[in-house]
């Protein structure tokens, strides 16, 4: 699944306030990917959080892509230490919590990706 590529920014309302994520369109006129819920009751976040969650949601393509670089050089590392377990070997608690994080970045990216929840 491709999303539509970045940079994706945060729209304002005439008040200040988020109303929108846009991204820029093959002619040049930005296309909204987002919208912004800001009202206030049951369910809905306040307006500090919704700016909050529209410059993280705007962030995304670039959070993405700086993942897919970390996920090339974790790669190497990731094979180094399965080949350890594979031949016998074990792995210290900080190689397991590095293999951790190194797989949470793989989830990361396939969730983002839509190939996991």
């Amino acid at each position: 699944m491709m999303h539509t590529p970045g940079p994706w920014v945060v729209e304002y309302d005439g008040s200040g306030r988020p109303v929108a994520i846009n991204a820029p369109g093959d002619d040049g006129i930005p296309v909204a990917v987002g919208h912004v819920v800001r009202w206030r009751g049951i369910g809905f976040p306040t307006s500090e959080k919704a700016r909050a969650n529209a410059h993280l949601i705007a962030a995304a393509p670039t959070m993405l892509a700086a993942l897919r670089e970390i996920a090339v050089i974790a790669e190497e590392h990731v094979h180094d230490l399965c080949t350890i377990v594979q031949e016998g070997g074990t792995l210290s608690a900080v190689d397991k919590m590095e293999l951790h994080r190194w797989q949470s970045v793989g989830e990361a990216i396939a969730k983002a990706e839509g190939d996991k929840p």
